[in-house]
């Protein structure tokens, strides 16, 4: 009996994917998030123009408070000065609020769209197409990202509204490094998010699995600086390499944003490489 070798440039190789069917991926889960993300981009467009509306005429109130609750403010917001444009931006919008609009987009991006369409039997219909798991996860982490970016955009221009309105002196670098401290900030726990719809299939746990990784996270950055021996554990919350640098004063802070991203990266990958093997429901 006579076995025939096929030389490796004569085998069959898989079809390549159509870019039209990537960019139909990615295209029909931006969609599908229309809502949430106009109304989180609203949302901060209008906070942002609020914040110079009301600074004028709070600011001498804020300069005239009691030392007291000058201290308590610095300490529950981790230094914030309510007595500077930039403080006071940092309290109404960048402390809590704009990370929350960043954190909603990405976790319900991301669990809408691999879970999501499993929990609805939709996601083998998606991969009868032209298109094999992986790639499907990555378009879908694509349109997360665009999302989340989208978002962070508009953190960006509320604030230059706010500071045109109200005259507040932030600079175009601090803006700017606000919106991408927010943006990878945000894609950090969108990863998180699509690792745990892809390990389980469900749409539950990857959004409450990554909202209370993300509630732990803010409680850890919050609460543990107040004790001088736990103090150093704040490190290792995501809130830290957000906002600590304080980005709307001195710009976005190189080595945090590389840390979130290269945090997200693994986490991506770690989704894709389970997505890949797992035995799928729908």
């Amino acid at each position: 009996m006579t076995t025939t070798v096929v030389p490796p440039h004569e085998r069959p190789t898989a079809a390549p994917i159509p870019r039209a069917t990537v960019s139909a991926l990615i295209g029909k889960a931006v969609k599908d998030r229309t809502q949430v993300v106009g109304a989180a981009s609203f949302y901060m467009l209008a906070i942002g123009a609020v914040l110079g509306v009301l600074w004028p005429p709070l600011r001498d109130v804020f300069r005239n408070l009691p030392q007291s609750m000058v201290d308590l403010v610095k300490a529950i917001s981790g230094g914030t000065d309510l007595s500077t444009p930039a403080g006071w931006a940092n309290a109404e919008l960048l402390s809590l609020v704009a990370p929350a609009a960043v954190i909603v987009v990405a976790i319900m991006s991301a669990a809408a769209s691999s879970a999501g369409e499993e929990e609805k039997k939709t996601l083998g219909l998606t991969l009868s197409a032209p298109v094999n798991r992986s790639t499907f996860l990555v378009a879908t982490m694509v349109a997360m990202a665009i999302s989340v970016l989208i978002v962070s955009i508009c953190i960006g221009l509320g604030l230059v509204l706010g500071n045109v309105i109200g005259n507040l002196g932030l600079s175009l670098a601090g803006i700017i490094g606000v919106a991408a401290h927010a943006f990878v900030f945000g894609l950090l726990f969108g990863a998180l998010a699509f690792l745990l719809g892809a390990a389980t299939g469900s749409k539950r746990v990857a959004t409450l699995g990554s909202t209370l990784a993300a509630v732990l996270a803010f409680a850890a950055n919050t609460f543990l600086p107040l004790d001088s021996n736990l103090a150093a554990g704040q490190k290792f919350s995501p809130w830290y390499y957000y906002n600590s640098s304080n980005p709307l004063t001195h710009g976005a802070q190189g080595g945090y944003i590389l840390l979130l991203v290269a945090i997200s990266i693994l986490l991506a990958v770690a989704a894709v490489l389970v997505f890949r093997r797992r035995d799928l429901r729908g």
